[in-house]
C-alpha cells in the first residue's frame, strides 16, 4: 500500500485572497529578507485574526531553527502555521507544525511509518519561489550542521492542508533565483518519473511538469513580466511538488543534497547540473521510464538513443538559462575551486550514498560510481560507465 495526497490548493492570480475565508491565530514562517521586502505583507494583509511573525529561517535550515520556532509557536499557540517563502521557510513551517503537535517527535527520527498525533492546527503554504514544491509535498528537508549534510524526512502529516499558489508572490524574483528554482522543479519532475516508487497518480503529473518547464522556463527567467510563463512555470513546481510527495525524489538529490551539505551552493543548480549525468546513468536501471518520457517531450528516437536526446534537451535548457552543463562552472561562480571539491570528495560521496533518496532508487550506485558520477558532473564528461 502506498499513497497520493495533496493539499487543497488555491492557485492563479488573486489565489491569496482564499486566506480571508479563515480565521484564528495565524504563526507565520518566513525570513527576514521577504519581510523587509514586503513580500510577506502580501500574503498577510489577508489574514483575519492574531498573527505572529517568526522570520528567522536560514538558507539550508537546520533542526534547531525549527525548535526554536517551535519554542515561540508554544507560547501563541496557533490555529495555523503559514510558511512564507522558498523551499527552506516551507520547510520549517512543516517542521514546526509536526514538532508542534509532537513535541516528544526527534525530527531526524520522522519516517511514513512513525506514529504521529494531529491536534487540529492547520498548515498553510505560500511559496515565493517557482522550485522546491514543498508546498505541495510530504516532505521537509533540513541540514544537519554539524555533519554538513541534509536529512530529508517523509511523513503523511507533514502535507499542508492548503497551499496558495499565486503568480503574484514570484513576480519580482531575480532572474538568477528563478532559473534555479526552475531546475529544482525539473529535477522533481524526472526524478520521480523514474522512481522505483512511481506509480499511476504521479506519472502524468510528472510529465505535465517537465513539458511546462520545458516551455516556459526560459521565457520566465529572461522576463518575469511575461504573466503567462511566471504563471505556468509556478504551477509546474507545484506539480512536480505533487509528484515527489507519493514518487520521491532520486539519484539527482542524492548528488544535490550532498553538495549543498558540504559546499553550499543553491540546491537547484547542484540538483540541475546533476541531472544529465544522473540521467545517462540510471537509464541502465530504468530505460523504459526514460524513454516513455522522452516520447511526451518530442524526443521520437528510442531506448539509449532516446536517452541521449533527452540529456541533449537538459542541456540545452541550462544553455538556454546561461548555466554551466558541469559543476566546475557553476562552483567557480561561488569561489569553489578544483582542490576544494576534491579534497572534499569523499565526504561528498558518502552523504550521497547515504541520503534518504537512495531508497527510492531501483539500484544504489555503489560508492565508486557515486565518486565516478560527481567526477564526471565536475569535469563535463559524458557517463560511460
Amino acid at each position: 500500500m502506498w499513497w497520493f495526497a495533496s493539499p487543497r490548493i488555491a492557485f492563479g492570480e488573486d489565489a491569496l485572497e482564499f486566506l480571508e475565508s479563515l480565521e484564528g491565530k495565524f504563526f507565520v514562517v518566513t525570513d527576514s529578507n521577504l519581510v523587509k521586502s514586503g513580500v510577506v505583507e502580501k500574503a498577510v494583509k489577508h489574514l483575519r485574526g492574531e498573527i505572529e511573525i517568526f522570520d528567522g529561517v536560514e538558507p539550508d535550515p537546520s533542526f534547531e531553527i525549527v525548535e526554536e520556532a517551535v519554542a515561540v509557536a508554544r507560547t501563541f499557540q496557533p490555529d495555523y502555521v503559514v510558511g512564507i517563502g522558498g523551499g527552506s521557510s516551507l520547510d520549517v513551517a512543516k517542521g514546526v507544525r509536526i514538532i508542534y503537535e509532537n513535541p516528544h517527535l526527534n525530527p531526524e527520527e520522522i519516517s511514513p511509518w512513525t506514529d504521529v498525533e494531529e491536534k487540529g492546527v492547520k498548515l498553510i503554504l505560500i511559496p515565493t519561489a517557482s522550485g522546491s514544491g514543498s508546498e505541495a509535498s510530504n516532505a521537509i528537508v533540513l541540514t544537519k550542521k554539524d555533519e554538513d549534510r541534509k536529512i530529508a524526512s517523509v511523513h503523511p502529516r507533514i502535507m499542508a492542508d492548503y497551499a496558495i499558489v499565486d503568480p503574484e508572490m514570484v513576480k519580482d524574483l531575480p532572474e538568477r533565483v528563478a532559473v534555479f528554482t526552475g531546475l529544482d522543479a525539473l529535477s522533481h519532475a524526472i526524478d520521480a518519473y523514474v522512481s522505483a516508487w512511481k506509480n499511476d497518480f504521479t506519472d502524468g503529473i510528472c510529465i505535465q511538469a517537465c513539458k511546462l518547464l520545458f516551455t516556459y522556463l526560459p521565457r520566465a527567467c529572461k522576463d518575469r513580466s511575461d504573466r503567462e510563463a511566471v504563471e505556468r512555470v509556478h504551477n509546474a513546481a507545484t506539480l512536480a511538488g505533487l509528484a515527489i510527495g507519493s514518487s520521491q525524489a532520486g539519484l539527482s538529490h542524492s548528488l544535490g543534497h550532498s553538495i549543498g551539505g558540504v559546499l553550499h551552493i543553491p540546491h537547484g543548480f547542484a540538483c540541475g547540473i546533476c541531472l544529465p549525468y544522473t540521467t545517462k546513468y540510471y537509464s541502465r536501471f530504468a530505460l523504459e521510464y526514460y524513454e516513455e518520457l522522452a516520447y511526451h517531450l518530442g524526443i521520437q528516437a528510442k531506448k539509449e538513443e532516446a536517452v541521449d536526446e533527452l540529456v541533449k534537451k537538459i542541456k540545452t535548457l541550462l544553455a538556454d538559462l546561461n548555466v554551466p552543463d558541469n559543476l566546475k562552472g557553476i562552483f567557480k561562480e561561488y569561489g569553489i575551486g578544483e582542490e576544494e571539491f576534491y579534497d572534499n570528495l569523499k565526504r561528498l560521496v558518502y552523504n550521497a550514498s547515504t541520503d534518504n533518496t537512495v531508497l527510492t532508487l531501483a539500484d544504489i550506485p555503489s560508492e565508486e560510481d557515486f565518486e565516478k558520477l560527481f567526477i564526471h558532473a565536475f569535469e563535463g564528461k559524458d557517463v560511460d560507465f
